[in-house]
């Protein structure tokens, strides 16, 4: 365990689930805690209800006038950027500034395997942990995919493995935090809102391997260009998966799975015997398939390649992405709320030819979204704008012709008005939902219900 030197900390970020979270365990353990956050103590109402009574609240400001105070050092939730002032200050003075992530790493026990990417990271991060758990070992799965890895620190155990999904805001401070297995899924534009440009986000995001040794994994998208640019700095063995490159560790032939292991190359998963559906969902099956047997190997324990295809192909997905929801009046719903980059919009459309209506907008996120309109051609039967962006989408994706809707129910409504039995209707943004939502599953939950108010009669489209 990697001792911290002080005792009086500020959590900076008082989410429902970090900030809230980091508190109490810094709280539980005999801490001194200032909470703080640019909300008011109104707007945190919910989330002071469940603080540990002994955490002091700073709220409606972040000056760098509290660290007057003293403080030993500072964590951070992912959604505080590094740049504002009292996180600089705090730098300058010589405070460490450290994640949630590398908190909780500091007192994990066991072993542990990181995933991060752009597209990817929740299904494949759910994928590992439902490989590992189905072979018997003590898993647990959190981090970015919506369960802080600080809560999960107590049920770490010498033997457990903890599955963990990083953004790059949460790699950005990490300091020791080593993952016995890596990740990397692939890079696509997202996030230029906080990142100057791409060789900064990349960076971010390959900070996951940062203090790997040779003893450690690091699996990666063999056929990305950006992550390739990188590779030289990683001292970790390196596993890549392809989708063209016989010559990768995991590579895709014929709808099937191959891995290479010592030279010996072997036909492991049909993938038309999968629950999940696409190409993009091969990849990360491939990179799952890489992750469990080195940390398999790791912890020395026989691999059974057969055994780990067939959980993979049982795998039945995660909510609000690419969920199939149902058919009413002869169109598919499908709830893909969590693509939130232009990246994973493109990887949903993959499979349509012309018959899907795609429900498009929300915030953007910096992305140069003029290089959708290109891979909209021949996927879509109709284009339905809305949120925060669709006066800019509405000249953008012009040559579509796109409808303008007021809300996700509008949306719906004149995709449904749009489309013909045999088509889908596909909810893949390409942007955070945080203009019409509190998040991506509660823009999913809303479709949803939408769907089931047009089943019932509750809601009418013509």
């Amino acid at each position: 365990m990697l001792q911290l030197k002080g005792n009086k900390a500020v959590v900076v970020g008082l989410g429902y689930r970090t900030g809230l979270a980091t508190c109490n365990f810094l709280a539980q353990r005999g801490f001194a805690v200032t909470g703080n956050d640019i909300k008011s103590l109104d707007e945190l109402g919910s989330v002071i209800e469940k603080m540990n009574p002994s955490v002091r609240i700073i709220a409606g400001m972040q000056s760098p006038d509290i660290l007057a105070e003293g403080f030993d050092f500072l964590v951070i939730s992912p959604g505080v950027p590094r740049t504002i002032p009292l996180i600089r200050e705090a730098e300058a003075r010589g405070i460490p500034v450290i994640a949630e992530i590398e908190l909780a790493y500091r007192y994990m026990k066991g072993y542990i395997v990181g995933i991060t990417g752009t597209d990817g990271k929740s299904t494949t991060t759910s994928l590992v942990g439902h490989v590992l758990s189905g072979l018997g070992i003590h898993t647990l799965v959190g981090g970015n995919i919506g369960i802080p890895l600080i809560s999960l620190v107590d049920e770490t155990g010498d033997n457990s493995v903890s599955v963990i999904e990083l953004s790059s805001f949460q790699l950005e401070t990490i300091d020791a935090f080593r993952p016995h297995a890596a990740a990397m899924l692939n890079i696509t534009p997202d996030h230029l809102d906080r990142y100057t440009n791409m060789d900064e986000y990349t960076a971010a995001k390959m900070r996951i391997a940062k203090n790997q040794t040779a003893d450690d994994a690091f699996v990666y998208y063999r056929d990305d260009a950006r992550i390739a640019r990188f590779l030289d700095s990683v001292g970790a063995k390196k596993f890549g998966f392809s989708l063209a490159d016989d010559d990768a560790d995991a590579f895709l032939r014929d709808d099937a799975i191959h891995m290479r292991w010592n030279g010996i190359v072997q036909r492991i998963l049909d993938t038309r015997a999968m629950k999940l559906v696409g190409r993009h969902n091969a990849l990360n099956a491939m990179a799952a398939m890489l992750m469990a047997c080195a940390i398999l190997r790791r912890m020395d324990i026989e691999i059974d390649e057969q055994r780990i295809a067939r959980l993979i192909a049982d795998f039945p997905g995660l909510p609000h992405r690419m969920e199939r929801l149902g058919e009413f009046e002869g169109r598919t719903f499908i709830n893909d709320s969590k693509a939130t980059t232009v990246g994973a919009v493109e990887m949903a459309l993959e499979g349509f030819r012309g018959n899907a209506v795609l429900i498009l907008g929300g915030r953007t996120k910096g992305d140069d979204y003029s290089r959708l309109a290109k891979k909209l051609e021949g996927k879509i039967r109709a284009l339905v704008l809305l949120g925060e962006s669709k006066n800019e989408f509405s000249k953008l994706f012009a040559s579509f012709s796109p409808l303008i809707a007021d809300s996700l129910e509008d949306a719906v409504r004149l995709a449904m008005q749009a489309s013909r039995p045999g088509d889908a209707i596909l909810l893949s943004p390409a942007c955070a939902s945080f203009d019409m939502f509190r998040s991506y599953e509660h823009r999913g939950e809303v479709f949803r219900s939408i769907f089931e108010g047009l089943k019932k009669g509750d809601i009418r489209w013509t």
